[in-house]
């Protein structure tokens, strides 16, 4: 049973691949192949979650609706609700470890290419154990700000790299909104 689950898995990896480089196109896919560097990575962060922080998530929560309820609005009631829902929903899973590959044009992310004329800059925020991640900043409107956690990966290896292609935003920290994030365990 596991070898026919695997061998689909394979068949669905194999078709996806094909509907990458079609989209992408094959010289893409082989430049990264021969990647300067790569590491792998969570595709997002993981929070370990506590059952203290699920009550008090959940008090809040109602605490939100009966507010809502109290002053007629309903409407922000209901969309407390959903969001909760949502969220739980979503972080339940555990991510999944991509290969982060850098080229010579530009950037791969599991399956996800962004290449140097797509991208504004960089940054590199480095404050084991806390935070070690690659900022780039992108042109497009979809996909402005990626980060992407650097692992195991030499911080300095990545920036001398990415400094010959895009500029490095000097002196930029980690944005306040995953400051709050990384606190709070969201």
């Amino acid at each position: 049973m596991v070898f026919g689950r695997k061998k689909s898995e394979e068949r669905l990896q194999r078709a996806g691949q094909k509907k990458h480089e079609k989209k992408h196109g094959k010289q893409d896919v082989r430049l990264f192949e021969n990647a300067i560097i790569r590491w792998k990575a969570p595709e997002f962060d993981h929070h370990e979650k506590s059952t203290l922080w699920f009550i008090i998530a959940g008090l809040v929560v109602l605490l939100l609706v009966f507010y809502g309820l109290k002053t007629d609005g309903w409407t922000f009631s209901v969309a407390i609700l959903v969001f909760a829902g949502t969220y739980y929903l979503l972080h339940r899973e555990k991510p999944k470890v991509v290969d982060i590959k850098i080229s010579k044009i530009g950037v791969k992310i599991g399956r996800h290419i962004f290449h140097y004329s797509h991208l504004k800059n960089f940054w590199v925020v480095y404050n084991p154990p806390f935070v070690q991640r690659l900022y780039l900043k992108s042109t497009s409107k979809l996909h402005p700000d990626i980060f992407v956690s650097l692992e195991d990966a030499d911080p300095m290896a990545v920036k001398h790299i990415l400094k010959d292609h895009i500029p490095e935003l000097k002196g930029a920290n980690e944005p306040f909104a995953d400051v709050l994030v990384r606190i709070f365990k969201l």
